[in-house]
């Protein structure tokens, strides 16, 4: 009894809070939804009114909290709560205005450990931008005035059209085609890579011109870097092993009759035991080298590296360091000498990107089903996960869905629930990141702070529009900032 009046002396008390600046709501019977709508409120109102600015990790979830949320929000001086409905059982959806801007958001409030708190939150759609005359038009997208300095390159597709475009959203320029550009270190050449009709490695000018072949003949060439002198391009090529699965089927009759133990490899899959017959299958295992080409001499050297030698990153700043993804995870190559250290043996980071000082390393990493982005020190040390699925929107993507069966609609559950988020680069000051994400129900280019926070489109300008992305998740390097 005693902690229901508590309880409801904090419902009482926020709306007093909340009173100056929130609009008179239609009483709802529900206690659930009282509370959940209090939490939303008292979380607003710890934004807009200083003094109580200590209560918002009271009603901010942890997860949230570590998302970035509060800082994609921005200023908040006054809120009106709107409305609000339940999305699922266990979720709360309130929608308000908040000022300055009359911006609208909606605040997903679901119950932790007996407390209602805010768990994920919708930010503001951005109004389209007025319509421009007719000279504004033609002289192309209005600058992005936040995204950092420089120029960034990128690939729609691996194989596909290879664009060039400023970071503030001006002169988009398509270059060529083909797959895995990279910036040289002065920004003025792209290499890159192409497989039909041959598999060769290009380089060409920043402003499309003096296309160049540099060598040819090694298979799947893939993810060209520079070396921070501008000396050479390093890149990885297949070199043999396994290409395609295969399967195996023992008699288990006649194997214990030989008196030959069965055994299964540790990475056979479809397992399966039929009428006394073991059937799996063994997945492709390519082996891949590393090569660098000398670009005054033409010189080509294979590198020592491991049997899997994929996604080589030249050091920004020391000509004579390399990283790549390894047989179990990320290894520093030192180009110099051939020695090599261990920076992760975890075989979920993949394309590293190296930050423009060198010290921090950003991997696409497969995180059980799906893509995330996580950095790292350049030692290995002091992971952290960049990018998540707000939970309100996977408990609503885990909802089961109609869709044909053997002729019959059934309800199953989603084949993916999660947001992709793959292809991180950084920004050539160091500050934001920009990637690749499919949380809109399509892949797009989006950018975030170099701490996770502020994820949102990076050109909203409509400098992309007509342009579409895909990612395979096959070690492809998408783009390249300098």
């Amino acid at each position: 009894m005693q902690k229901r009046i508590v309880w409801l002396a904090m419902v009482l008390l926020l709306l007093s809070l909340g009173a100056g600046t929130v609009q008179a709501q239609r009483e709802i019977p529900d206690m659930d939804t009282t509370l959940a709508r209090a939490a939303a409120r008292g979380f607003l109102a710890s934004l807009s009114r200083p003094e109580l600015a200590g209560l918002q990790s009271f009603y901010l979830l942890e997860q949230a909290a570590q998302s970035g949320l509060v800082d994609q929000l921005g200023t908040v001086e006054q809120f009106d709560l709107t409305g609000g409905e339940w999305v699922s059982p266990v979720s709360y959806r309130a929608t308000a205005v908040i000022q300055p801007g009359n911006r609208e958001i909606a605040l997903y409030v679901g119950k932790y450990s007996g407390r209602w708190r805010v768990e994920g939150l919708d930010l503001p759609v951005e109004a389209p931008a007025p319509a421009q005359s007719p000279a504004a038009t033609a002289a192309g997208p209005a600058a992005v005035p936040d995204n950092g300095p420089g120029r960034l390159v990128f690939q729609t597709r691996s194989g596909g059209d290879i664009y060039t475009i400023n970071a503030d959203g001006t002169g988009l320029r398509r270059l060529t085609h083909g797959l895995d550009p990279a910036l040289s270190p002065d920004g003025t050449r792209v290499a890159f890579a192409r497989w039909e009709p041959r598999y060769e490695l290009f380089v060409i000018n920043i402003d499309g011109t003096g296309e160049q072949a540099l060598t040819h003949g090694w298979r799947q060439i893939k993810s060209p870097t520079w070396t921070a002198d501008g000396r050479q391009i390093i890149f990885s090529w297949q070199n043999g092993g396994r290409l395609d699965t295969e399967t195996h089927r023992i008699n288990l009759e006649k194997a214990a009759l030989s008196g030959e133990p069965v055994r299964i490899p540790d990475n056979a899959r479809d397992i399966k035991v039929e009428y006394g017959i073991l059937s799996y299958t063994i997945p492709p295992d390519a082996y891949w080298s590393l090569k660098a080409i000398d670009l005054s001499t033409g010189t080509l050297a294979d590198l020592p590296a491991e049997l899997h030698s994929v996604g080589p990153v030249a050091h920004p700043v020391q000509a004579d360091l390399l990283v790549y993804r390894g047989n179990r995870g990320l290894t520093l190559h030192h180009l110099d000498t051939g020695q090599e250290q261990v920076i992760t043996t975890d075989g979920r980071d993949h394309t590293p990107a190296l930050s423009p000082d060198g010290s921090r390393i950003a991997v696409s990493y497969w995180q059980d089903d799906h893509w995330e982005i996580h950095v790292l020190n350049a030692d290995g040390s002091g992971r952290q996960r960049l990018t998540s699925t707000p939970l309100t929107v996977l408990v609503e993507r885990r909802q089961p869905v109609q869709k044909l069966v053997d002729g019959k609609v059934r309800y199953v559950a989603p084949e993916q629930t999660a947001w992709n988020n793959a292809a991180p680069v950084w920004s050539p000051d160091g500050r934001k990141i920009a990637f690749l994400t499919d949380r809109t129900g399509q892949w797009e280019l989006w950018i975030m702070n170099a701490d996770g926070s502020g994820q949102r489109p990076m050109f909203p300008n409509g400098a992309l529009d007509g342009l579409s992305f895909s990612f395979n998740g096959a070690e492809e390097r998408v783009i390249s900032w300098r």
